[in-house]
């Protein structure tokens, strides 16, 4: 019998947030506060204050272990299903089931059409990645399902196309990958992924097995209880790939296998420097603004990266000074843009900065706004922080945004 009822159940309950599902599904379990709060290491009163917002859940480590111990999907908890609808992203969401029939199909049709001609094929696959980092889902989402299907009927039907089709469907798998992954379809993440790790191998380019690598261990760190995994996805590939990646486009895959691994290490609790230290010195024998995936692998998103990183530790003062060495406006890309500005804005919230923390996550919201909406850990944040405010805040910048990203 649960004899444990929530201390604040009458309190203000204002919008969504990662607490109110875990109390949903911690009574749907019969469990009290007090055992979901053994079952995953941490004091009952975090739980308390996690259920009715007054504390928000920011570190991935306490998301995925909340999942595991309530037996429910990290989507079930972060609210992707109602994401499903939110106008930010509501373009890409509609293209979903399509681009996923086209990475299944592989090409296999009706044959009601033609294939486009390969060469605009290839000059929208190279398109694919500069959209994806732009943070454009709406066209992305709309140009994935029959470039995939395309490209895939150039390779597989044996002509002398059949090469440069597979190796236009790393950078368009990749794409597709990544995208899903950022907005929570982690399942066809992974399909993509396959499909990336397929085209590579066919096409016998390190670079693109390299990118499907990182993919999958990307989509490994979303599930709860595989962050080993994805650490041994990423470090692994990094070592087994290493004499291949020789181009400057393999060294910035290799580095950003590298800046994962890092990032994989710090959510397990684990040193993160060596993974850190072998991406920047690795930055320094390339190019700053790469061509692989348009990732943009260098000494400035190293520290981007050490941005995240800090924040995974929860030191919010570590971050902010790794912030000091970066310049936004010199950021090349609306990703990396926003997500500096995200992770200080979190860096800020984590030292109780909080007017800080508003002005970064507007500055990011600004840069990429159909990504930045849809980021949970950003409503996440700016919920916490509508509870902790004065009711006068609501008609305030503060409320404004919290309505944008679905927080009240």
């Amino acid at each position: 019998m649960t004899n444990e009822i929530d201390a604040a159940e009458g309190q203000l309950d204002i919008g969504r947030y990662i607490g109110k599902q875990v109390r949903k599904y911690r009574r749907v379990r019969s469990m009290t506060q007090q055992v979901l709060a053994d079952r995953i290491g941490v004091d009952r009163t975090m739980i308390s204050r996690c259920e009715t917002g007054e504390r928000p859940i920011d570190s991935r480590d306490v998301l995925y272990r909340l999942a595991g111990a309530l037996s429910v999907s990290v989507g079930d908890l972060t609210g992707h299903a109602d994401d499903k609808a939110n106008p930010a992203t509501a373009a890409f969401g509609a293209a979903v089931p399509n681009i996923e029939g086209a990475l299944m199909a592989a090409g296999i049709t009706d044959g009601s059409r033609d294939p486009r001609p390969l060469a605009d094929l290839v000059a929208d696959a190279q398109r694919a990645p500069k959209i994806l980092m732009q943070c454009d889902y709406a066209t992305l989402g709309a140009m994935l399902p029959d470039l995939i299907t395309d490209l895939y009927r150039h390779a597989t039907g044996g002509g002398d196309d059949a090469e440069a089709a597979w190796q236009a469907l790393i950078p368009v798998t990749f794409s597709a990958g990544l995208s899903t992954k950022l907005l929570g379809y982690t399942s066809l993440a992974w399909i993509a992924a396959q499909a990336c790790e397929r085209a590579g191998n066919v096409a016998d380019d390190p670079v693109g097995q390299a990118g499907a690598q990182y993919l999958l261990a990307q989509t490994l760190l979303t599930q709860p209880g595989a962050a080993a995994a994805s650490l041994a996805q990423s470090a692994g590939a990094a070592d087994r790939l290493q004499s291949s990646l020789t181009t400057d486009a393999g060294l910035q895959m290799y580095g950003m296998l590298h800046l994962h691994a890092g990032l994989t290490a710090a959510a397990m609790g684990t040193d993160p420097s060596e993974h850190l230290a072998e991406a920047i010195e690795t930055a320094t024998r390339t190019s700053e603004h790469g061509d692989a995936f348009q990732l943009n692998f260098g000494t400035q998103n190293a520290n981007i990266w050490a941005m995240s990183i800090a924040v995974e530790q929860r030191d919010g003062g570590k971050a902010i000074e790794a912030a000091r060495l970066i310049t936004p406006d010199a950021i090349p890309t609306e990703d990396r843009r926003a997500r500096y500005f995200v992770d200080l804005g979190r860096a800020y919230a984590l030292e109780r900065k909080y007017p800080e923390s508003l002005s970064a996550l507007l500055r990011a919201e600004y840069t990429a706004p159909q990504h930045v909406r849809a980021m949970p850990q950003v409503r996440e944040l700016v919920g916490a922080m509508l509870r902790k405010a004065r009711r006068d805040v609501m008609t305030g910048e503060l409320g404004r945004l919290a309505d944008r990203v679905g927080a009240a």
